[in-house]
């Protein structure tokens, strides 16, 4: 289980993995990937876009999760990331579409050979909640593809389509169980056996 965080820690996880594996080749500096919006890309060449959040129904929790402290804590909320990871190249227009299929081809790559991301570039919260957060492609055709780029307002790009999770999202609310009785006093007009 983690706490709020946990899908901006998700993304972050993605990108420095990313980083890890694409710098310097093919990408020559780290802030080129990160997590953007797809039509306000700043300098980032690789994008990562989280579109869409969806429950994990088969990973419902219903009973309340006991704490270190005895104190119980609702179920949290299983999640699925929709995410997007785009290229827009910063090259020269006569290379831009190899430039932008090799860098894709590599982005493919480094994702399919981590389809777990691995504990080493999870952020401390999302590391001791101790989850296994899968990543696997989202077939999909063109037009659905399209569709989603319209969202943004924007024309199509060379993009994946990717499934990750499920992740955990804790419960804020935390109740203390009931006291238990530790002492039973008798009052004078009973006695003791």
């Amino acid at each position: 289980m983690a706490q709020y965080s946990v899908i901006s820690d998700v993304c972050k996880t993605i990108v420095d993995l990313l980083q890890a594996e694409m710098v310097p080749e093919p990408i020559a500096q780290a802030e080129q990937i990160g997590v953007c919006d797809p039509h306000e890309r700043g300098s980032c060449v690789v994008g990562v876009h989280i579109y869409d959040i969806s429950e994990a129904g088969e990973s419902r929790q219903t009973q309340p999760v006991v704490q270190p402290d005895g104190s119980l804590r609702n179920p949290g909320t299983a999640l699925y990331l929709s995410m997007m990871v785009s290229v827009a190249s910063k090259a020269e227009k006569e290379t831009r579409a190899l430039d932008e299929q090799m860098i894709m081809g590599r982005v493919i790559q480094v994702l399919g050979d981590n389809k777990r991301l691995p504990e080493k570039y999870m952020p401390p919260s999302l590391r001791a909640a101790g989850e296994t957060i899968l990543v696997s492609g989202v077939p999909m055709e063109l037009e659905e593809k399209t569709k989603i780029w319209t969202m943004f307002s924007e024309s199509y790009k060379l993009s994946m389509f990717y499934k990750v999770g499920p992740v955990v999202l804790d419960s804020a609310v935390v109740s203390r169980p009931a006291e238990r009785v530790r002492e039973i006093r008798l009052g004078a007009e009973q006695k003791e056996r």
